[in-house]
C-alpha cells in the first residue's frame, strides 16, 4: 500500500494576507494607469493643431476676410495681417498658453 504523503497547506492567515497583497498591488497599478491615459488624453491637442492647419490655409488662399476672430470653449483664435505678414495668435483659455504663427502673404 502507498503511504500516504502529508502536503503542507497555507493557513487561512496567509491565503488572507496574500490576497490582500495581490489586491493592493493591482490596485496602485490601476490608478499609475489610469493617471496615464488621463494625461494623454488630456495632452490630446490633435484637433486643435488642425484646426490651426486650416485656417493657415484658408487665409493663404484668402477664403476668410482679415482680421478674423475665434472664440472657443478652450481657445481664443485671432488672425490680423501686420507689416506685411500675417499673423495666427491662440491663446488657450485655462492655462493661458499663447501659440503665434507667422503666414506670410502669397504673391498672386
Amino acid at each position: 500500500m502507498v503511504v500516504l504523503k502529508k502536503i503542507k497547506a497555507a493557513t487561512i492567515v496567509e491565503i488572507l494576507v496574500a490576497s490582500a497583497i495581490i489586491v493592493i498591488v493591482f490596485t496602485i497599478a490601476g490608478v499609475s494607469l489610469n493617471n496615464v491615459f488621463k494625461g494623454v488624453v488630456k495632452g490630446n491637442d490633435s484637433e486643435f493643431q488642425n484646426r490651426l492647419k486650416e485656417l493657415t490655409y484658408l487665409t493663404k488662399h484668402q477664403k476668410i476676410a482679415l482680421p478674423y476672430y475665434e472664440d472657443t470653449e478652450q481657445w481664443d483664435i485671432a488672425i490680423e495681417k501686420m507689416e506685411g505678414t500675417i499673423r495666427l495668435e491662440a491663446i488657450h483659455k485655462p492655462s493661458e498658453n499663447e501659440t503665434q504663427r507667422q503666414i506670410y502673404e502669397t504673391a498672386h
